[in-house]
Order: structure tokens, then sequence, then C-alpha cells
């Protein structure tokens, strides 16, 4: 398999390029800080290139008897709902659409692999109208909608009518690498999206900023990162069509 690069291993890669040191740390030196934003741009850049399904992720919520908020922008161990080993959500997320029913499944439980049901997507709005209209006597949710949580951060969830059993509600969503802080506490994050091209544009940033003298010229450097980026999507593009995922989008 295709191993992720951290962002350490990344920067350290293109300093080889660059014929210069390699650093223990980002922090090391202002030029590898300065690679590491590039690295920011370099992921920006493959991110919005496709739909990669590297940044798909699942949230298993765990739906309590009387509880109909949940939230999506912390895990468990910092005060949220999100499992410790699964991605939390940003305000970018994006809710995973097949068709015109969301990705959205609630279970008997966790080790349930059979789905109970689907719930619908409704506006804020719409939600807020059930809360105060709908006395309704189902023992499950069968209706959610999201909306930014209360501290900018991510989403919460919402679900009517309120649980009266325990469940557990399976969502997919679409979420961009949140930016990586160049001080050395993210030297060990792994980069999620394909390395190659987002290699190759720091590379190629780097080059141009120097107004490159030495090594490979930038319109060279420019023709390697535009041919790792075609590559990567159309690989990424033919295991879509024989998975049969391309139905799936983003909304």
């Amino acid at each position: 398999g295709n191993k992720y690069m951290t962002q350490l291993e990344l920067v350290n890669n293109v300093l080889r390029r660059l014929r210069e040191d390699q650093v223990t740390s980002i922090a090391d030196n202002a030029y590898s800080q300065l690679l590491a934003m590039w690295l920011n741009d370099g992921i920006t850049e493959v991110t919005n290139a496709y739909d990669f399904t590297a940044l798909r992720h699942d949230i298993s919520v765990a739906i309590a008897i009387g509880q109909s908020d949940y939230d999506l922008a912390n895990t468990i161990a910092m005060g949220g709902d999100v499992p410790n080993d699964e991605r939390v959500t940003t305000l970018e997320s994006l809710l995973m659409w097949i068709g015109s029913r969301p990705h959205a499944y609630l279970y008997a439980d966790a080790s349930a692999t059979d789905v109970d049901h689907f719930l619908r997507y409704i506006t804020p709005d719409d939600m807020k109208r059930k809360q105060q209209l709908d006395s309704d006597p189902n023992t499950y949710p069968s209706f959610f909608t999201l909306e930014t949580d209360t501290a900018g951060k991510g989403l919460a969830l919402t679900v009517w009518p309120e649980p009266a059993s325990v469940r557990e509600l399976r969502l997919t969503f679409w979420t961009p690498q949140a930016e990586l802080a160049i001080d050395g506490t993210d030297d060990a994050t792994s980069i999620i999206v394909p390395n190659k091209p987002v290699e190759a544009y720091v590379h190629l940033t780097a080059a141009n900023e120097r107004g490159e003298e030495i090594g490979e010229p930038g319109n060279m450097l420019e023709r390697v990162y535009l041919a790792r980026l075609a590559e990567i999507i159309e690989a990424a593009m033919s295991s879509d069509v024989r998975a049969n995922r391309y139905e799936s989008r983003r909304d």
C-alpha cells in the first residue's frame, strides 16, 4: 500500500532535492518553515483538484436515550461525540450523498452490520419546527440536521424524534486536511492527500522562488508537478469507476 509521508518527511525530501541540509523538526529554521507553508498550499491545490477518497471518513455516533444533540467537532476525549480513533468534522466538512439519500444509517448497535433504517436530512429550520410541533411516538430518530457548532469549529448534529432507545448512527463526510502548524507540533502528522503531487508542488514553488539557478529549471518542474497530478487523478478516477463510487457526491 501507499504509505503516507509525514510533514517532516515530505519537507526533508524537498530539502534533499534542493541540495539543502535536512532538519530534525520543521521549527529548526526559517527555510523549513517556509517549505511547510508551501506544503499547506500544495495540500489545498491537490485537494481542490479531485474528490480523493482519502478525505472521506465515517463517524459512528452512539445515540443515547433522550439526547437529540451531538458534537461532531470534537472526539469523546475532548468532550465531543466522535470516537477517539475517528476524524472529526471541520467547518469545511461536507456530508456525502448517494443520489438523493445522505450517507446516514441507523444501526441497532456498534456491532450491527445490517442497517436498521435510513435517516432523512432536513434543514435546521425544519428541525426547529418539528421539535416545536411534532410529538412523534417513534422510539428512534428518522430525521437529522447539521449546523455549525457553537464554538464555530465544526458540525453539530441534531436528530428527531428524541431517541427512546440506544442506537448507532453512521455518517460519512468529506473533510479536507486541516492546515498543518509550522512550529514543529505537526512534524509527525501524515499528509493524507496523494503525496507525490504535493511534494512536486513544494519543490516547484521553492525552485521558482529561488529563481532556480541550480538543479532543474522551473518549467521542467512544473511539467513534473502537472504530470504527477494527472497520474494520480487518472488512477483515482479509474478505481472510482471500478468501485462504482462515482455516484457519491459531496453536498
